[in-house]
């Protein structure tokens, strides 16, 4: 497979050689080595030279410093993160097109995320000095992989979008699909709609309980990789466990859990909330992560929120 990450921040940090006052002579030796990348980017921000020499001056010399050093000790593992995040949606984000690359680099702080016009296809920049003046550097292989998805809708430069943010525009959205849907159709969508922009959730199904055949789940609609596991009997598994107790369950390293059915290797954590109405399980929401310690609080009332949505909308087709 290609490279879909690369990494020039280096070159960017060696403009800390320089007196401050050189700092834009430097600048135009980084644009003529990336051409035409760094003059598209500055043509798509709209500045002009006078504007660039008054951004780099504006720059603080300690404030690059600490950022060259925090980027040294991460950026081989952030890149590989950013790589793997990337490639674990390929379907969804269309590598297979092969008409992008992403370049983590230093830029001028004024967006997390540029798509310029390479030499022969489409590179999208992301700014680690705009990520660092927002504290949120660690966060960059989810900017990748926003930045991939807004590419795709033909955006040309944007933000990070907090956990917090996704979240609370993902609720409105399931809400409206609740409203319009049969709760199958609904759980269908849901699905869809976690799995496509939740950079973690690399398996999202239903489970629902057989009341033809007691103490039974069944899958329902889902996204993701075929699992074997289309029946699973109450205790049985991560599932199977939550529907026993009518109780969410959040395993952070599935090699850990002695009660664990295995649906791939390549999972490793996991998250299960229960649907429960008059007190009855009716069914649950399961979660597959690719990544360890995947899952979070802010993850459990998401989800949470989702199934007491899906309670009501079952309630009022009864």
């Amino acid at each position: 497979m290609r490279n879909i990450v690369q990494n020039i921040a280096d070159d960017f940090f060696k403009i800390l050689r320089f007196d401050k006052n050189d700092w834009y002579s430097y600048w135009k030796e980084y644009r003529a080595k990336y051409s035409p990348l760094i003059e598209n980017y500055e043509t798509s921000m709209g500045l002009t030279e006078d504007d660039i020499r008054q951004l780099l001056q504006s720059m603080s010399r300690p404030l690059l410093d600490k950022l060259m050093q925090y980027w040294q000790s991460v950026s081989r593992d952030q890149k590989l993160f950013s790589s793997k995040l990337v490639s674990k949606k390929h379907k969804i984000l269309e590598l297979h097109r092969e008409d992008f690359t992403i370049f983590l680099t230093g830029l001028l702080g004024l967006k997390d995320w540029t798509v310029v016009n390479g030499n022969k296809e489409k590179v999208i920049l992301i700014d680690i000095l705009s990520l660092w003046k927002k504290n949120i550097v660690d966060q960059i292989a989810e900017v990748a992989f926003q930045s991939v998805k807004s590419f795709r809708r033909g955006e040309t430069m944007g933000s990070y979008t907090s956990k917090k943010q996704l979240f609370e525009e993902l609720a409105n959205q399931i809400e409206e699909i609740i409203s319009q849907n049969n709760i199958h159709e609904s759980m269908e969508e849901i699905c869809n709609l976690l799995y496509e922009n939740i950079s973690y959730y690399n398996w999202v199904g239903f489970y629902l309980t057989d009341f033809d055949e007691k103490n039974t789940l069944v899958l329902g609609p889902f996204v993701g990789e075929p699992t074997e596991h289309v029946k699973i009997p109450f205790g049985k598994g991560i599932c199977g466990q939550a529907a026993e107790k009518k109780t969410t369950f959040i395993v952070q390293d599935v090699s850990k859990e002695t009660n664990y059915l295995s649906c791939s290797p390549k999972v490793k954590s996991e998250i299960v909330v229960p649907i429960i109405i008059d007190g009855i399980i009716y069914g649950e929401l399961d979660i597959d992560s690719h990544i360890s310690n995947a899952f979070d609080k802010d993850d459990e009332l998401f989800l949470k929120n989702i199934c007491d949505k899906i309670s009501q909308k079952i309630r009022s087709e009864e």
